[in-house]
């Protein structure tokens, strides 16, 4: 994809335009003059825009494609220069429980919209925020409510079972406990676990459509 400028990275941080009419709030300049500093000398991207990022994250219980870079952005900017290029895309093997946590989340919410097609709101809704702040008060909770979903799919969906179910034992051989607490940076690394996991899946699922055979067309055989 296109890389972000420096006014759609800051302008993530807003809150989303309540009237799409409305001309959009232009971005705190002390945030533009954080990046372009950044961007000009090579210096590390302040950890508030981390806390600001995260903050807006939780609020609107997503991770959007500019906020997913510029959370990058600040955690490679304090990271060793041998991390330049890590957390390109989904690494089922990242070091890194906060996130496995997040992919974790994002795998339960894919569970219960193959279980319950159409659902308006999703487990994400209500617990992205205690589940990328503190995880262990909550994910065992949602892994319970995971079986009832699991369930439907096994009778019902045999091959999506499988492939959730393995997707699930992948991500918690990668946990020993769930953290009880994380940091900002860890908070940060959930969001990017949930985002890879999200955008990991939809290609995945694009590239099955695309390779799925047309259905026929009966009405060119009467």
């Amino acid at each position: 994809s296109e890389p972000y400028g420096l006014v759609s990275l800051a302008r993530s941080l807003l809150p989303p335009s309540r009237d799409p009419s409305k001309k959009p709030d232009p971005p705190s300049p002390v945030i533009i003059r954080s990046l372009l500093r950044a961007a000009l000398l090579g210096g590390p991207v302040p950890h508030a825009l981390l806390w600001q990022a995260v903050k807006r994250n939780r609020a609107e219980a997503t991770v959007t494609d500019p906020r997913a870079a510029l959370v990058k952005l600040v955690l490679l900017s304090h990271a060793p220069h041998s991390m330049e290029d890590a957390m390109v895309g989904l690494d089922p093997e990242f070091p890194s429980p906060a996130y496995q946590c997040g992919r974790l989340l994002a795998v339960l919410e894919d569970v219960q919209r193959r279980a319950v097609p159409g659902i308006n709101s999703t487990l994400v809704d209500r617990f992205f925020g205690t589940a990328s702040s503190a995880p262990a008060s909550v994910f065992g909770r949602l892994l319970r409510g995971a079986q009832p979903h699991l369930g439907k799919l096994e009778r019902d969906r045999p091959g999506a079972y499988v492939a959730c179910q393995k997707r699930l034992e992948g991500i918690l051989g990668q946990l020993n406990a769930f953290p009880r607490t994380l940091s900002l940076e860890e908070q940060g690394l959930f969001s990017l676990g949930y985002y890879h996991q999200r955008a990991h899946d939809r290609y995945q699922a694009r590239q099955s459509a695309e390779a799925a055979p047309p259905e026929e067309d009966l009405s060119e055989q009467a």
